[in-house]
């Protein structure tokens, strides 16, 4: 992945840095760590007990999930000391929040209903992306998933918010394709695949359209749904 230092070095200013660089879209960091969460929450299994946010950074995701899942526990899993602090911090107690050693997840075959990496496989090397796929099936229960959001790359608004980004800089995004093909290759069963964020703020009233929508190839974002 990145290397921790990277993240260690922006935890304390992380949504400053996203919000400048989204804020054509007329919304918050904070909006669209809930909107990952409601789809997350739309695509998990039917008991979900226990959730991974795979690359947590400080903490949104996780909050997130935690609101949409209130009977489950929350687990954040980062190489980032700095950013993992800062989610404690702005957190919950019931959430936990664990350093992540560099070639494995500290946790137990089966431990988890639910993972999700939100906007985390482009800042891993190529090489790398399918080990962590493997680990990240690894930790699931038979018939857990993993919900996987990136940036959508056909996208120009979405590119160039990624270009106004510093963390992002040279990093590759997947087309949705590819990330399909990754996930198949460690042997999840894709559930589903879909195209979403439309319509910037201003255009909001025709997000009801969206759910028509997720085939069409230039949402600002894109999920993929895989299967243990």
């Amino acid at each position: 992945m990145s290397t921790p230092n990277t993240f260690d070095q922006y935890a304390s200013e992380y949504d400053a840095t996203v919000q400048a660089a989204i804020n054509a879209s007329g919304e918050s960091v904070a909006f669209f760590a809930e909107l990952k969460a409601k789809l997350a929450r739309e695509l998990a299994p039917a008991s979900t007990s226990c959730v991974l946010d795979f690359g947590c950074g400080i903490g949104n995701a996780s909050r997130a999930l935690a609101g949409q899942f209130p009977r489950a526990k929350v687990v954040g899993v980062d190489p980032s000391q700095e950013s993992l602090d800062a989610a404690r911090a702005k957190s919950p107690r019931d959430i936990d929040f664990v350093q992540q050693p560099d070639d494995r997840l500290p946790f137990d075959d089966g431990h988890f209903d639910l993972a999700v990496a939100a906007c985390v496989f482009h800042h891993i090397p190529a090489g790398e992306q399918k080990g962590w796929l493997d680990e990240l099936r690894r930790v699931l229960r038979p018939g857990g998933r993993l919900v996987l959001f990136e940036h959508n790359p056909l996208n120009p608004l979405t590119r160039r918010v990624v270009n106004a980004v510093p963390f992002d800089k040279d990093v590759v995004l997947l087309r949705r394709q590819e990330a399909v093909r990754l996930m198949r290759g460690s042997g999840l069963e894709i559930r589903d695949s879909k195209f979403y964020f439309f319509f910037p703020r201003a255009l909001a009233a025709l997000r009801v359209l969206e759910r028509f929508m997720g085939w069409v190839p230039f949402g600002g974002q894109y999920l993929v749904v895989g299967e243990r």
